[in-house]
């Protein structure tokens, strides 16, 4: 039986551009460097707590540092809260897994007031079965542990879960769980990812092509 896992930022919606302008906000506030490379290649896809540590490495406590981190947070979702829209294609996806009784479940680095804006705000939580976001794991992605957990709270091996990421350290975490991965180039360009499959969103996606990868 397949059972389908889908990281949120990035792949439930685009939103990488929201969440880099409002780590550019934060950095002017409080006087740090975070260029596009740096987000790319060292905070995309981590944990806020393991976020933290890579921005300030450890030259504030963490407590302060975690705080600074929220704030962040709260700026994104003001600067995404008129654009919030799900990815194109997603909708039909989600509709059809129903129709074929497809198990779905989140799981994300995001902490879970994000969670709330997102799934709540797109009125999308009643279609997945739960949610694993960064409060559930104590090991953010590259580790497994996020899709681990997801394919258990759908009863699937994970060997039978396809993951949804945009995240090259959330690919990496899907490969390492055991699971099919297809990647969207929402937030890398198409040549640096290591997936099964690649689309640029789930427009270019046919249930035909789900089954092929769980059946090769």
């Amino acid at each position: 039986m397949i059972g389908l896992i889908f990281d949120m930022d990035g792949v439930i919606v685009d939103n990488n551009d929201f969440h880099y302008k409002a780590w550019q906000q934060l950095a002017a506030r409080h006087d740090i460097q975070i260029d596009e490379d740096f987000y790319r290649e060292k905070m995309n896809g981590r944990t806020l707590n393991e976020l933290m540590d890579v921005v300030f490495q450890g030259k504030i406590p963490h407590s302060e540092a975690l705080a600074i981190g929220l704030e962040k947070e709260k700026i994104y979702r003001e600067l995404y809260a008129k654009h919030l829209a799900p990815t194109p294609g997603l909708l039909e996806l989600i509709a059809t897994a129903s129709e074929k009784e497809v198990p779905l479940v989140v799981g994300t680095s995001a902490p879970s007031e994000n969670v709330v804006f997102t799934l709540d705000g797109l009125d999308l939580r009643k279609h997945f079965t739960g949610v694993v976001d960064d409060s559930m794991v104590t090991k953010g992605k590259p580790e497994p542990e996020v899709y681990l957990k997801c394919a258990a709270m759908i009863n699937r091996d994970p060997q039978h879960c396809i993951v949804f990421e945009d995240a090259i350290s959330g690919i990496t975490a899907g490969q390492r769980a055991g699971a099919k991965v297809i990647a969207l180039a929402t937030s890398h360009k198409r040549e640096e990812l290591d997936a099964d499959l690649i689309i640029d969103d789930f427009t270019q996606l046919r249930w035909e092509q789900i089954e092929m990868l769980i059946d090769s």
